[in-house]
């Protein structure tokens, strides 16, 4: 039986993929978190600092054949809360620690993000894996990037494991609640005006079966993640039948730090996206990882906006 270990349990897709692995005859799951999950699932569930040596006491004591890091980047940061340095990189050094200690691991799967492009008028109009951001970096993009640099240390110190690093466009669908779902589906949306910006979706259920395919087809490299094509954003909340408020700069920032009197804070990497798009190529993603995403960017949008006539 394959023992997989799950950090970052507690989020809707780490929530998703728990559930799914549980149900499977020939899987055993350890699920780990700092908070309470926000899916219900049949598999053992632990409330641990990610980055604390009892993390990495409980990998040594499971000996797992397979880790799966969704929260590789504290939640909080990424959602544009603040955050003290010790805390934004998770699992850098208890987890990645335990790796090198347990002979049992065969794979590694680590969660990031095409935020680590950057959103800049610099960038080339579609980036790949090996672009290098142009222009001022937000603090989540350059998280990601320490993030993958210590990945990519330990890949080359644990020769024998494979390492999968998937960078997905921004999840979007009806029950992720993340900031970017929760921003596109507001009765009334600012946008700035004058910039209609290119974006591409992962739906939230293919954010999911990536991760699990991945498991079961395990190939060391990095790998963008979406869906086929690109839509702009004018586009996007048309489908949604959602009013844009077109504001000028100054304004449109005012009233993104307004929303957070609402709850819904929209960080820096995000707003830049808002701002200038990104479009990720998603060739390595089919040629050699060998996944194939089920919706299209359009289908994840209707998906979001009208679950009820999705499939």
């Amino acid at each position: 039986m394959k023992r997989v270990f799950v950090t970052g349990a507690a989020s809707w897709t780490g929530g998703q993929l728990v559930r799914a692995l549980a149900a499977r005859r020939d899987v055993e799951v350890f699920a780990v978190d700092d908070e309470a999950p926000r899916v219900a699932f049949d598999a053992e569930f632990k409330l641990l600092d990610l980055d604390r040596l009892a993390l990495a006491r409980y990998v040594l004591e499971i000996e797992p054949d397979v880790v799966v890091h969704l929260q590789s980047v504290h939640r909080r940061a990424e959602e544009g809360h603040t955050t003290g340095a010790e805390d934004r990189i998770i699992g850098a050094l208890a987890l990645f620690g335990a790796i090198e200690r347990v002979q049992s691991v065969s794979s590694v799967i680590v969660k990031s993000d095409t935020a680590i492009y950057g959103s800049n008028p610099r960038n080339p109009s579609v980036v790949g894996e090996s672009t290098r951001p142009r222009g001022r970096s937000s603090r989540f993009q350059r998280d990601l990037a320490e993030m993958e640099r210590f990945v990519a240390g330990l890949s080359d110190r644990l020769p024998d494991v494979v390492f999968t690093t998937l960078r997905f466009a921004p999840i979007f669908g009806p029950r992720v609640a993340n900031p970017i779902s929760r921003y596109l589906t507001l009765p009334v949306v600012p946008t700035l005006l004058g910039f209609d910006p290119r974006l591409q979706f992962t739906d939230e259920r293919d954010a999911v079966a990536a991760i699990e395919y991945s498991l079961d087809h395990p190939v060391s490299g990095t790998f963008n993640v979406a869906g086929d094509g690109q839509m702009y954003l004018s586009r996007v909340l048309r489908l949604g039948r959602r009013a844009p408020q077109p504001l000028p700069g100054r304004v449109f920032d005012t009233a993104l730090r307004t929303l957070r009197r609402t709850g819904l804070v929209i960080p820096d990497h995000l707003s830049g996206l808002l701002k200038h798009g990104r479009v990720a190529d998603t060739t390595l993603m089919r040629t050699e990882l060998g996944f194939a995403p089920r919706y299209t960017c359009r289908m994840t949008v209707m998906n979001t906006y009208h679950p009820e006539i999705s499939p």
